[in-house]
């Protein structure tokens, strides 16, 4: 099975000497595809409007207690995986939470956002190969690096 390279460059598909698009190995379309789902807000998806992880409704909800919104945070990555990439099985997400400050240079102002790395261990259902997936996202707004 061939898989392509994000993001798809169509504008080759029209020029003389295109062969084909840049493909990429069955791991890099699973890390591409868990980026988007990880990225992408249900609804956002014009095909499919559960397409995306929850965690954005997280974003600016009061904490009260940091392990269940950790929890809740944790479960949200493992159902959009599960709903929306196939490809791996015994998928583990995990999740570190960091404070980091920023100091801006010229108005000296100091702001703390929280930064989520995010690492999901499973394995390729095609090969039974382990696999790696990490990812950083910025809270409030959720942004990515």
């Amino acid at each position: 099975m061939e898989y392509y390279r994000l993001p798809l460059l169509l504008s080759r598909l029209f020029e003389s000497d295109a062969k084909d698009l840049p493909g990429c190995t069955e791991e890099e379309s699973i890390d591409h595809n868990l980026e988007l789902i990880i990225t992408t807000c249900p609804g956002e998806h014009k095909y499919d409007y559960g397409y995306g992880c929850r965690i954005w409704d997280l974003d600016f909800e009061s904490v009260v207690s940091v392990q269940k919104w950790e929890g809740e945070f944790v479960r949200y990555i493992a159902e959009a995986i599960g709903k929306y990439e196939p490809r791996i099985c015994n998928v583990n997400p995990r999740v570190s939470f960091l404070d980091i400050k920023n100091e801006h240079e010229f108005s000296g102002e100091v702001s703390i956002r929280k930064r989520v790395d995010i690492k999901v261990d499973s394995i390729i259902a095609s090969t039974k190969k382990k696999c790696c997936f990490y990812y950083s996202l910025y809270l409030g707004p959720l942004s990515s690096e």
